[in-house]
């Protein structure tokens, strides 16, 4: 089910929410800076925050429109929302939260029947105790539980998982895939944590001083940003100035520091000479000098200036001839004894390299 969101403008205290945006279903990742208005965008949705100038349109239903003086209340809007603070009742046990968010009637779906969400998110051996007695965890399967039993078309959720540290996400995120899938409910996710937003996502939605910066398949936002806000906010490791030596066949020859690049030059503008490479540094491959041929495009001389651990990987920082980031696992490190002063080969594949005009 889609979700339309047009000329939709709300003056904040630092910025102006300013969104046009066409959500197409499956989970959206509302991605962007802390301030960037990612709440106030789920609060105007969900009918819990006016603006002065909106149009809302979720499938076939106009939850918004400011020019028409059509404003749907948010308990007729169809749209289960979990703040970040969850806002359950402490004082009332699993079940009675869960009864308060339930709906019963004609209205009901029997998809989002207590029985088949309770079983879906595995809480039976949950609804008798206090929500004070719970995990972060737990609390975080009943919030996600009541917002379910409403039988809603579209469910918000803002920031989730932020008070779980990385056990408890790795435990949680496993419900909200199945939640995805049992319900094929639409979501709109907000999350800062990259795990989590390539674990769900199908569509990023970068949210930058209040406008849309960038939104299409997670994939393609995540490879291919529009500009170097979006660049820094997707976190791509390798962002250095080039300039454009020639064009021919599809591909872009690009001078970047001392070397030479081969990359697609798709999506830039005509006449365009000077650019902003980037490349992730998962898609770099190193081999040990003279190693046979390969299929990248472009293999670059490397010498070793740094490694750090990163997570369970090791981030590599190279010089060859710009500065170049990779990610590798331990045991590739101590295989290609990366060491500083170390010299290695780069490839990197000319179609996971992205330019960006500047």
């Amino acid at each position: 089910m889609a979700l339309l969101l047009r000329h939709i403008s709300l003056p904040l205290a630092t910025l102006t929410l300013a969104v046009e945006a066409e959500l197409p279903g499956g989970i959206t990742i509302l991605f962007g800076p802390s301030g960037a208005g990612k709440t106030t965008l789920l609060e105007v949705i969900a009918g819990l925050r006016q603006a002065p100038q909106a149009f809302i349109q979720l499938g076939d239903e106009v939850l918004t429109d400011t020019a028409r003086g059509i404003a749907v209340p948010a308990r007729l809007r169809g749209i289960g929302y979990v703040p970040q603070d969850l806002a359950l009742f402490p004082h009332l046990s699993v079940r009675q939260n869960l009864n308060y968010g339930r709906k019963t009637g004609a209205a009901a779906n029997p998809l989002f029947s207590p029985e088949h969400v309770v079983r879906v998110l595995d809480m039976a051996p949950l609804l008798a105790r206090g929500v004070a007695e719970l995990s972060g965890g737990e609390q975080q399967r009943v919030a996600l539980a009541r917002a379910l039993l409403a039988s809603p078309r579209l469910l918000l959720l803002d920031e989730p998982l932020a008070g779980l540290d990385a056990g408890l996400k790795t435990r949680i995120i496993p419900y909200l895939a199945r939640i995805r899938e049992e319900f094929q409910l639409p979501m709109i996710y907000v999350t800062h944590d990259r795990h989590e937003m390539l674990a769900l996502g199908d569509i990023l939605a970068v949210l930058v001083d209040g406008r849309v910066a960038q939104c299409g398949p997670l994939r393609e936002v995540f490879h291919r940003p529009a500009n170097l806000a979006v660049a820094d906010l997707v976190a791509v490791e390798t962002v250095q100035p080039g300039r454009i030596l020639r064009i021919a066949g599809g591909l872009a020859t690009v001078l970047v520091g001392t070397a030479e690049l081969a990359a697609l030059a798709e999506g830039l503008p005509a006449g365009t000479e000077s650019v902003y490479v980037c490349i992730r540094a998962e898609d770099v491959i190193l081999l040990k000098e003279g190693n046979g041929p390969s299929s990248a495009r472009n293999r670059l001389a490397a010498v070793v200036e740094s490694s750090s651990p990163a997570g369970p990987l090791t981030r590599v920082e190279l010089d060859c001839g710009f500065p170049l980031t990779v990610l590798l696992t331990r045991q590739a490190c101590a295989e290609l004894s990366l060491t500083p002063g170390a010299r290695i080969t780069a490839l990197v594949k000319a179609p996971s390299i992205h330019l960006i005009a500047r």
